[in-house]
C-alpha cells in the first residue's frame, strides 16, 4: 500500500518541478483556470472525463514579442481510474486525455492542443508541455460520494504557462 501512495504523492509534486524557465524560453504567463469538470463513471474504479465550458485566463508573454491580451476558452477529455483512497476525501483519480484551449495575442488567437496528466487527491495537480498547475473541485457537485458517486463539480486551478523555441501550435 506505501508504492501507490508514493506514486499518488510523487505525481502530485509533478508540476512544481520545472517552474524556472530554461535558457531557450520564449514565453511565460501566469494563469487561472475555471469552469466544469464532468465524470462519467464505468465502473467503480475507472472511466472518462470532459471538462467544458471553461476558461483560461493569463497573464504575461506567449512568444517573447506576443502580449497575451485576454481570457480564452479550455476544454479537455480523458480518462481516469481510481487512485488509492487517502483520508478526508471521496474523489481519488489519476488521469490521462488531451486538452484544446484558446490563447488571445496581440499578434493572434492561438490554439493549443496537447496531452493532459493528472491526479486529485482532494485538491489536484495537472501538467501538459505548457502548462503546470494545481486545481480544486469545488462545490456545487452533483453527486455525493455516499449514495452516488461525483459526475459533475466547478473547478478551479492556478498554472503557469512556458513556452519553448520549437513548440509552435
Amino acid at each position: 500500500m506505501k508504492r501507490p501512495v508514493a506514486l499518488l504523492l510523487g505525481l502530485a509534486a509533478l508540476p512544481l518541478a520545472g517552474f524556472a524557465p530554461a535558457a531557450e524560453a520564449s514565453g511565460g504567463a501566469v494563469c487561472s483556470i475555471s469552469g466544469t469538470i464532468n465524470l462519467f463513471p464505468a465502473s467503480a474504479s475507472q472511466g472518462h472525463w470532459t471538462i467544458e465550458p471553461a476558461v483560461i485566463n493569463c497573464q504575461g508573454l506567449f512568444r517573447a514579442t506576443e502580449r497575451i491580451t485576454g481570457p480564452g476558452r479550455f476544454a479537455g477529455s480523458g480518462s481516469y481510474a481510481e487512485a488509492p483512497a487517502g483520508s478526508g476525501t471521496c474523489m481519488h483519480h489519476m488521469g490521462t486525455g488531451k486538452v484544446d484551449y484558446m490563447i488571445p495575442t496581440s499578434e493572434a488567437d492561438v490554439r493549443i492542443q496537447e496531452p493532459h496528466d493528472f491526479v486529485l487527491a482532494g485538491a489536484g495537480a495537472f501538467t501538459t508541455p505548457s502548462l503546470r498547475g494545481t486545481f480544486q473541485i469545488t462545490p456545487p457537485y452533483e453527486g455525493d460520494c455516499v449514495t452516488r458517486p461525483v459526475t459533475r463539480a466547478t473547478f478551479i486551478a492556478q498554472a503557469v504557462l512556458l513556452r519553448f523555441n520549437g513548440l509552435d501550435h
